[in-house]
């Protein structure tokens, strides 16, 4: 049973369990139930086949996280932050009281929001934070510095599909991607993975690649 629980676990995948999703998690639960049953009740073989079904099904949903409609499901932060302003709604959402998420941006080292540009809590739970510009460890406020303004990178092309949202937010018009794209090389949005916009106007591009050449790490 122990083998046949550490297969099931290899096959989906190397996260932690502070990293796994809400459905990894559930699949990860049930399989060590099941696994525990032969323990007491002597009954390997059933066990086993459970063990192997449960973390088939586990990873049949990672397989359709993949898929595009399934990003909104279950594959976005929540921002609870934005540009120094707690939004209640999204505090809510996450079932996260304010004490609590204060006490979580002090184990991230900001004890005020008055610090914090961004907040998100990511789908696996974890918070990520974009200080403010003046905030970061070596604080330019403290040497007298100028410093651009701070804002978090926004996804106008994300696996294919143009984010009109976010170009919006942006003051931007599909106009101008079009452009941007046609002076870059006449890049198509259907063949970009990644397209974002730093606070600076910077672009980043990352195509969708068909093969990537990578060094064996051990």
């Amino acid at each position: 049973m122990f083998v046949a629980a550490w297969t099931g676990i290899r096959f989906l995948g190397k996260k932690t369990i502070a990293q796994m999703t809400g459905y990894e998690l559930a699949g990860l639960l049930l399989l060590a139930t099941v696994a525990a049953e032969p323990i007491s009740y002597k009954v390997p073989f059933k066990a086993t086949i459970g063990v192997l079904v449960i973390s088939l099904c586990t990873y049949l949903v990672s397989w359709m996280a993949l898929s595009k409609w399934f990003y909104k499901l279950d594959s976005q932060p929540d921002v609870i932050v934005v540009q120094g302003k707690i939004d209640r709604k999204a505090l809510r959402k996450t079932n996260i009281n304010l004490p609590f998420f204060l006490s979580m941006l002090r184990s991230q080292g900001y004890s005020s929001i008055s610090e914090v540009e961004f907040a998100l809590i990511e789908p696996n739970g974890s918070l990520s934070v974009i200080p403010k510009s003046q905030e970061r460890p070596l604080k330019a406020k403290d040497l007298e510095l100028p410093t651009p303004k701070e804002s978090i990178c926004l996804p106008l092309v994300l696996d294919g599909e143009i984010q009109y949202n976010n170009l919006k937010y942006a003051n931007l018009t599909t106009e101008w991607l079009h452009d941007t794209l046609r002076i870059r090389g006449n890049l198509r949005p259907e063949r970009i993975f990644l397209m974002e916009l730093d606070a600076q106007g910077g672009i980043y591009i990352d195509m969708m690649h068909d093969h990537i050449k990578k060094p064996e790490l051990y």
